[in-house]
């Protein structure tokens, strides 16, 4: 299997020519002149996203957050000034500037939007809400059940040594979030001039109350408390920031949900007080015509401000893989994964699919591998191989959470598993909030028990998610984790000589998860590397943590 990752550094230009997609065009073929037509409008000119990292290399969380959206909305600005000169002068109405791609959403009627399809700094035009039949990725409601998911990722372990997600902001996109169930009282997130602990991007108000369920099903998952009844929540002290779009019964817009990716990095009325990591329990197929170059545009820069990225993999079994998995969640991870297959450039999301209490994966749940090959202007995992996806599975199948109104419901699908993931990370965080992104994910999949086929699938990615694992691989505890399938060994060497037994042979991934050095039976010059701390991987080792020293 190859494991080759090229850091590609993109041009500042990364939109392919100028060009109205499929959907939209047989929309205007179809649209009556004065008809207005709500499109997002890509501009050609995207930030390069090693230009942002660079930007915010060695800054603290903070200050990398708002490093990276003043820079981002500082060129998305000086970029769309002409084109939303000309948008508001033709009449186009509900024009709003994004930032998080560089992007403009409008209505506007056939003509203008053509007209503006053949501006030089305009890279493509599509249709904003996205066709997506199931795109919140449920199989359906059941009878009532046990929280078998908190116990079997080791949840409660966690809390009992002090780690339930204080301190973290989980924001949750999606539908809203009844924000009366008791079980978040007391830990939405909190700030004075959002009142209602988000933002409402369908109705642009300040109200993201939810109507539908799902996303209080989400935000119960990853934080529940239990003070309606029910400990539903793997992070039950993490803050809840809720967001929510438009998501009807089969469209969802795309645009606000970058607005809303932009509000958890650095909410417009008080910029330093963003979210640590995002959830997006949604997503489309390929096949529905999703904008994938802007979504891995929007990720990449996200990723740059430190904040982690989590969705599913899909709900789907057609068409099959490559193209199985939905869209955000095919786009590539922030750590590179010695066991991926394909070659290409790391992004920042991180895709879970559905496990049951036997941990059998979910029927329902999407496989990999994914391509994109023919996503200009990336081109790249070529299939085959393509790239192994999911990274992780979680529990998805009867998970019990809260409820619009105060109560419990029980539901399977790939969205709770993505909820779980997050949770997760939640509590890891907790433990440590220096880890940024890459760091996350090494170790959420590092600590994964291993299901199917040996050491990452994709079916399974790494494996089924182990909170306790993670965490006591963040805190440096050897508990010898039973039935984690992962042995928790760590080791501190002096700078010199590592020796490694008889047997087969092991790489040292340092902690970006790229390969410092192969290591040989017998003794291994280590002088040669920087301190710090490094993974050892090997057929008789699944992931000891070494620590370098000076």
């Amino acid at each position: 299997m190859r494991t080759q990752i090229v850091f590609a550094a993109l041009a500042v230009a990364g939109i392919a020519a100028a060009a109205i997609g499929p959907d939209l065009a047989r929309q205007l073929a179809a649209t009556g002149p004065d008809e207005r037509i709500p499109v997002c409008i890509a501009l050609r000119e995207q930030f390069d996203p090693a230009r942002l990292n660079a930007l915010a290399g060695g800054l603290d969380r903070a200050a990398r957050r708002l490093t990276v959206a003043q820079a981002l909305r500082r060129f998305s600005r000086e970029n769309q000034a002409g084109l939303v000169e000309f948008l508001s002068g033709a009449g186009a109405e509900d024009v709003r500037q994004l930032w998080i791609v560089n992007a403009v959403h409008c209505e506007a009627t056939a003509d203008v939007i053509r007209q503006a399809a053949v501006r030089p700094e305009v890279g493509s035009v599509e249709t904003d809400r996205r066709c997506a039949p199931g795109g919140l990725g449920l199989s359906g409601q059941e009878t009532d059940t046990e929280v078998w998911g908190l116990e079997r990722i080791g949840a409660p372990e966690v809390w009992s040594r002090g780690f339930l997600g204080q301190g973290v902001v989980v924001a949750v996109i999606g539908t809203g979030c009844d924000y009366t169930h008791p079980d978040f009282e007391g830990h939405l997130w909190d700030d004075p001039a959002y009142p209602n602990y988000g933002w409402d991007f369908e109705d642009g108000d300040d109200d993201p109350m939810d109507e539908t369920g799902h996303g209080t099903f989400t935000a119960g998952c990853v934080a529940s408390n239990g003070r309606a009844g029910t400990a539903c929540g793997v992070a039950p002290e993490a803050q809840v920031m809720a967001l929510k779009v438009k998501v009807a019964a089969d469209s969802i817009s795309e645009a606000q949900c970058w607005e809303a990716i932009e509000f958890a990095v650095s909410p417009p009325q008080s910029p330093e007080h963003g979210a640590h990591v995002y959830v997006l329990p949604l997503g489309w197929t390929v096949s529905w015509g999703a904008h994938q170059a802007l979504w891995r545009q929007a990720v990449s820069n996200t990723n740059a401000a430190g904040l982690a990225q989590v969705t599913f993999i899909g709900a789907d079994q057609t068409p099959p893989p490559p193209l199985q998995a939905r869209c955000p969640g095919n786009v590539p991870p922030p750590w590179w994964n010695p066991d991926n297959s394909g070659q290409g450039a790391l992004a920042g999301m991180i895709a879970a699919g559905a496990t049951d209490s036997l941990d059998q994966i979910a029927s329902f749940s999407a496989k990999g591998p994914v391509t994109w090959m023919n996503v200009p202007p990336y081109n790249d995992f070529v299939h085959p191989p393509g790239l192994t996806k999911p990274e992780v599975s979680a529990p998805g199948v009867s998970i019990k959470s809260c409820a619009l109104g105060g109560g419990y419901a029980v539901q399977s699908g790939v969205s709770w598993a993505a909820a779980y993931t997050t949770g997760t990370l939640a509590l890891m965080l907790s433990a440590d909030t220096t880890l940024l992104p890459s760091g996350l994910d090494s170790i959420l999949e590092l600590t994964a028990v291993d299901l199917g086929p040996s050491r990452k699938d994709n079916s399974f990615g790494a494996g089924r998610i182990d909170a306790l694992a993670a965490v006591l691989r963040i805190t440096g505890v050897d508990e010898g984790r039973p039935g984690a399938g992962r042995p928790q060994h760590d080791a501190t060497v002096a700078r010199g000589s590592l020796g490694v037994g008889a047997g087969h042979l092991q790489v040292l991934l340092d902690i970006s998860g790229r390969i410092a050095m192969y290591l040989r039976p017998g003794a291994n010059d280590v002088s040669r590397l920087e301190p710090g701390v490094y993974f050892l991987r090997g057929a008789a080792l699944a992931a000891a943590k070494l620590v370098v020293l000076r």
